[in-house]
């Protein structure tokens, strides 16, 4: 895998003031001409974002598909993170101590035109070229959802490459009643587009995932079940509180999605198969009691089809999928007891 850098392109380090005690951080775009699973060789840029001092350990941290490279806040981008409470000062995975790596997915249109089907093979390839770039050999990585998905992939490609892993909510295939669930999402998309209504279409298809991100239980104890408003002829029809929560999730991800990036990293998801004995030893896979999409016993065959390579925990939460991002006590506490970031030395 060639991985290459253009001239005059450095990446920007974050400006230092005291008063806002940051941690050092850089940003930047690897150039790289990556084989694809489907589409042959492209060449890309991949943006990334790394938190902490380069003599740190390493640790890759890839979430769900709506995820980025912005792990938490930095003196050149305040915005919280996807992973808050997790990711940060003081949390499991603290840039004061470890060199926390974030990139961007590959997926919808870019230098490469439009990059569909992408797998999380892919991915992991990409992955590896960003580690390349920053001089990494070997790092640990730590995946949720789409994001465990992608470094499943990069351990079954770059064995070598994997100091410790740790997988939330995502095994080695997928549920046939998620890809169905998620099919019906990509039409969705696909028919808004076709009708001229892409945004619409995106906003659609993300209220339908998150019915498949929660759980039944969360909704019952949530929301009232009486309707806001009945409805008239005429007037409009009627109107329930789940369905103004539901709006409001997909107009918000509109705003940050496009229908080719949602149908692409949608569609890799399904893609996704790795075989299970590729994982590292002391393998750490955490499940969700609640999670529809990724139910505990799939984990649970990954975790037996290893060979004994993985501990499988399942926690209990009302969040269902989303249980990775909301249970931040009982996240935090796993990463705490199987620490994928620090030398042997120093444990």
């Amino acid at each position: 895998m060639a991985n290459l850098r253009t001239i005059g392109e450095t990446p920007s380090r974050a400006p230092i003031h005291a008063h806002l005690r940051p941690v050092p951080a850089v940003s930047g775009r690897t150039p790289a001409r990556l084989p694809f699973d489907h589409l042959g060789e492209h060449f890309v840029r991949l943006p990334y974002e790394v938190l902490g001092r380069a003599e740190a350990p390493a640790t890759v941290v890839l979430g769900g598909i709506s995820a980025g490279r912005h792990l938490a806040p930095t003196i050149f981008d305040r915005d919280g993170g996807w992973w808050p409470g997790v990711v940060g000062e003081g949390g499991a995975l603290d840039p004061a101590r470890q060199r926390l790596v974030g990139i961007e997915y590959l997926g919808g249109r870019g230098d490469a035109g439009l990059l569909r089907p992408v797998t999380t093979r892919d991915q992991a390839r990409a992955t590896a070229a960003v580690l390349d770039d920053l001089g990494i050999a070997k790092a640990s990585l730590v995946g949720a959802s789409y994001g465990g998905m992608v470094a499943l992939a990069f351990a079954e490609l770059f064995p070598e490459r994997v100091a410790r892993l740790v997988v939330l909510c995502a095994a080695h295939r997928t549920h046939p009643m998620a890809t169905a669930l998620r099919a019906l999402q990509r039409s969705a998309a696909s028919l808004g587009a076709a009708a001229g209504q892409e945004g619409r279409g995106v906003a659609l298809a993300r209220a339908l995932a998150m019915t498949t991100y929660r759980s039944a239980q969360e909704f019952e104890e949530r929301f009232d079940s009486a309707a806001l408003t009945p409805g008239a002829p005429g007037h409009g029809p009627a109107r329930f509180p789940v369905e103004e929560y539901l709006g409001a999730r997909g107009r918000d991800f509109e705003e940050r999605f496009d229908a080719e990036r949602f149908l692409a990293l949608s569609e890799s998801i399904d893609l996704h198969r790795t075989e299970p004995r590729s994982l590292p030893p002391h393998t750490l896979l955490v499940s969700v009691d609640s999670d529809f999409l990724v139910p505990p016993w799939l984990v649970g065959e990954l975790a037996r089809e290893s060979g004994g390579l993985a501990r499988h925990v399942t926690i209990p939460s009302l969040f269902g999928h989303d249980a990775f991002l909301k249970e931040v006590g009982q996240v935090s506490a796993l990463l705490h007891t199987h620490p994928p970031f620090l030398p042997e030395s120093i444990r």
